[in-house]
């Protein structure tokens, strides 16, 4: 027997002690010569020659000479890890871009193409709906969030009550024309069609998100306007279906095309109900002005996946099925309803504006003025030229979607 003794770590243990992704480990592989073993297929790493090789990283600045230590003073803040939290939200299919960016891990290159000099550090947050996020934005733990229309008007509509927080609308991403992404899934013993004792049924949904903002009108058009509301994550609400504990679910995709394809029960669209479902990207103003770049590199990331999904729909698919554990059919018509369209069109943004996610008897500080929405389009400018891309008019686009304005 050796008498040396081994202590590997798989690099799954590795990416998690040194909190990194696997594109930041790879390029560390390359250019900093951190030390691993490959057994057959896989990377194994060396516990204690890990810890050496990040003391020796951590120290070499304190070993350097007088002059480089002077030099080194003056730039310490880039020497900092720079850590950036995104919000995403993988149970959402119009806000699939940020999941999928995650995986394939373009923001992290794209982060290494625009400031190399930098170690950055991208944690990325699986919020269960878009409220939550807004909160993290709010307490400074999430600095980039991919989130629906109502989440990113609370967010908007609570910066005029938190004067020192503000949100940006940099992007827009998944759109669906006409209320289209979000359905009513009524259980196998309910027609509401033909409602007995409504103030009996139970309607699940989640508060404050794009879906529980347009649950009263469509219960309104059905004439069940005394149903009973609850709050439910989308993950309860079909648990509750499941066990008929509810009398259905008002929910984005993809959990209305489950519902359907494991029998919970029917679904009502919610087409011609209000304006069109959109999500974007959310930064706040004051950390977006000390880190541009990051801003830049997240909008070239998000630009190449929306190009991606629309050339490669079975790929990605694939890729959502895998880490969502959904069935393949189900991510790809998803996929293929959406428009994966970053550009700001005026009446996006006008119908982001005509949104009202204030609670009922909220004071009227708290509900949206028009051009309540700040949005910048410079970085998302900028992303579109660092790529080729043909570049849109100056300012909101006019009319309706058109398949020639689509990033």
């Amino acid at each position: 027997m050796p008498s040396k003794r081994f202590d590997f770590i798989t690099l799954q243990e590795a990416l998690e002690l040194l909190d990194v992704s696997r594109s930041t480990f790879d390029r560390w592989r390359r250019k900093k010569q951190l030390p691993y073993t490959k057994i057959g297929k896989e990377i194994m790493i060396d516990k204690n020659e890990l810890e050496r090789w990040f003391k020796l990283h951590a120290s070499k600045r304190l070993e350097a000479p007088d002059a480089e230590r002077q030099e080194g003073r003056r730039t310490v803040a880039a020497l900092q890890p720079l850590v950036v939290n995104v919000g995403y939200q993988s149970r959402w299919a119009q806000i699939w871009t940020a999941l999928m960016m995650k995986e394939l891990g373009w923001f992290e290159e794209e982060l290494a193409k625009l400031i190399p000099e930098r170690v950055v550090q991208v944690r990325w947050h699986d919020g269960a709906h878009g409220p939550a996020l807004v909160q993290g934005m709010i307490g400074g733990h999430i600095q980039i969030a991919s989130m629906g229309d109502y989440p990113i008007s609370l967010a908007f509509s609570l910066s005029r009550l938190l004067p020192d927080f503000r949100p940006v609308l940099l992007a827009f991403d998944g759109k669906t024309a006409g209320g289209q992404g979000i359905s009513l899934v009524l259980g196998n013993n309910v027609d509401i069609r033909r409602p007995s004792r409504t103030s009996d049924l139970q309607i699940a949904t989640v508060a404050q998100s794009s879906a529980g903002g347009r649950l009263s009108g469509l219960l309104h058009r059905f004439g069940t306007d005394d149903a009973r509301i609850v709050h439910r994550d989308l993950d309860e609400c079909m648990a509750d279906m499941a066990r008929g504990a509810i009398g259905g679910g008002f929910m984005g995709e993809p959990y209305a095309s489950l519902a359907r394809h494991y029998g919970l029960g029917s679904v009502v669209g919610a087409e011609g109900l209000g304006d069109d479902f959109l999500s974007g990207v959310v930064m706040e103003e004051s950390w977006l002005a000390r880190h541009p770049a990051v801003g830049i590199a997240y909008l070239k990331a998000h630009l190449r996946v929306h190009r991606w999904v629309r050339r490669h729909l079975r790929e990605a698919a694939e890729l959502i099925a895998r880490v969502r554990r959904i069935p393949v059919k189900v991510a790809e018509d998803n996929l293929a309803k959406i428009r994966w369209d970053a550009a700001p069109y005026a009446k996006d943004i006008a119908a982001l504006e005509r949104l009202n996610p204030g609670p009922e008897g909220a004071p009227p500080a708290f509900f949206m003025p028009d051009g309540e929405i700040r949005h910048d389009a410079s970085f998302l400018m900028q992303a579109i030229r660092e790529l080729r891309l043909p570049a849109p008019t100056e300012g909101p686009i006019g009319g309706d979607w058109s398949a020639e304005q689509l990033y």
